[in-house]
């Protein structure tokens, strides 16, 4: 199982970044590599509310959430994809910190393929995944900063 750790301190009370994060059907906003996000059907939010994304470089997945506590903590799980990916999750953290908020996100995968999988981790999905984990915590923080300008300023 790989874990990966990452933090970005957002210029927004935790209600706002909270407000963006649980709105399952806006992660294309803010996340560069996802072309669309969508709700499935049944909850909207709260737990077991889930979500499917297309990527721009082709496949998608779903994920639902396992853990709403709001402005303050939310995780999902990866139940469906095309990706190379036995398991994943996805949890953050929200604190409030001088006039700011700090995310912290813990991301924890495992590939398909067994040793294959684990030589593929080590060689470049590590890498790919946490740039596109900084990126989409760029996206985050530019859309939460701006009140939701789309990103790439459109």
């Amino acid at each position: 199982m790989t874990v990966l750790d990452n933090a970005i301190r957002i210029d927004a009370s935790p209600e706002k970044v909270w407000a963006t994060l649980a709105k399952l059907d806006v992660l294309h906003e803010y996340d560069p590599v996802v072309a669309k996000s969508e709700a499935l059907p049944g909850p909207r939010d709260g737990l077991g509310a889930s979500r499917q994304c297309d990527l721009k470089a082709g496949g998608w997945f779903r994920e639902r959430v396992t853990a709403w506590v709001p402005q303050r903590a939310l995780s999902f799980e990866l139940f469906d994809c095309t990706l190379p990916v036995r398991r994943l999750t996805h949890s953050y953290t929200l604190t409030p910190e001088a006039g700011g908020t700090l995310v912290e996100q813990r991301m924890e995968y495992e590939l398909k393929f067994g040793p294959i999988g684990m030589l593929m981790d080590t060689l470049m999905v590590r890498r790919k995944s946490d740039a596109g984990i900084k990126g989409f915590f760029q996206g985050l923080k530019r859309y939460v900063e701006t009140g939701g300008a789309r990103k790439g300023g459109r």
